[in-house]
């Protein structure tokens, strides 16, 4: 008897081999995006403080007294273009600007010097920064102006 072709037990089992390649391909893409995500979080972050050191440097009658704090919102900092329009990466529908903002302490001076301590709160969807764990109950804050619209 000349058989030709495959029998049950062989396809079934290259297809079992096929679904566990491809699970283990979806857990390491899974895996990535997720990193992406993070890092494009903290990225966020920094764009927060960089942003909000400009801002400062452009208008230093607002730095904080020594033992002081100041906090910046995001809109504020995107109105007056120091930061881009921070969209969230995990629903691309939604942004981080409304809730997020940054800190800024000014902790002593040294010489001519002023220690300023940056801390910046991301807040999207499903991602809240470790940086919003800080009360910010009466800080002065700088808020975005009525003509600008930023969702």
């Amino acid at each position: 008897m000349n058989k030709k072709g495959f029998s049950l037990v062989e396809l079934l089992a290259v297809i079992i081999i096929l679904g566990i390649l491809i699970t283990l391909g979806y857990a390491a893409v899974s895996s990535y995006i997720g990193d992406a995500h993070d890092t494009t979080y903290e990225s966020f972050e920094s764009s927060l403080v960089d942003g909000a050191t400009n801002y400062l440097l452009e208008h230093s009658g607002n730095i904080p007294n020594e033992g002081e704090s100041l906090v910046i919102d995001t809109a504020k900092l995107i109105c007056d273009g120091y930061v881009d329009k921070l969209i969230d990466p995990r629903d691309e529908t939604k942004t981080c600007n409304l809730n997020s903002y940054t800190i800024v302490k000014r902790n002593n001076n040294s010489g001519y010097n002023m220690d300023l301590e940056y801390t910046a709160c991301l807040k999207c969807s499903d991602y809240q920064s470790p940086g919003c764990s800080k009360s910010i109950s009466g800080f002065k804050r700088l808020k975005k102006d009525a003509s600008c619209e930023v969702d």
